[in-house]
């Protein structure tokens, strides 16, 4: 029996050497690095923009509605978003309705009807578009509902 008992616990430290060396062989095979190799990854992303928030706008005034050289004023809000650096110019036409027109001017954030945001850098601002109509004689343009369109155009540099 103490033979029997023997030769199972050799037979059991074997199979753990055995295990062992298998387990070791198998974990240096992994550990052993053969070749690797590198790349570079790269993408371009393009120039975007996105100008939101205008909406139609009326023109008002606080002269006497109709009178000879009444000025009519009003501006709308928009946002412009850009990932980089974008030209915005904006045309407009004179108020008419139908036959009769109202000479009309435009401007961009009070100024010209056109600015560039800056180099090398990312845009995300509210803006400003606005108009005047000045009245001429009281006969010179007909009563009634006057409109006209405005075009707001972002472009790159």
């Amino acid at each position: 029996m103490k033979a029997t008992m023997k030769e199972n616990m050799k037979s059991t430290m074997k199979k753990i050497a055995l295990i062992s060396a298998i387990s070791a062989l198998a974990f240096n095979a992994q550990g052993v690095e053969l070749d690797s190799d590198s790349a570079t990854v790269s993408m371009s992303v393009g120039l975007y923009a996105s100008l939101t928030g205008l909406d139609d706008f009326s023109l008002t005034t606080i002269d006497a509605d109709g009178e000879a050289g009444a000025t009519y004023n009003g501006n709308d809000d928009f946002n412009l978003e850009s990932n980089g650096q974008v030209h915005v110019s904006m045309v407009g036409a004179n108020l008419s309705n139908g036959g009769d027109s109202v000479a009309t001017s435009y401007s961009l954030d009070s100024g010209t009807l056109e600015f560039d945001t800056a180099s090398g850098a990312v845009h995300n601002a509210s803006h400003n578009v606005s108009a005047q109509a000045v009245l001429g004689a009281i006969s010179a343009q007909k009563a009634g509902a006057y409109s006209g369109s405005i075009t707001i155009t972002v472009s790159s540099i």
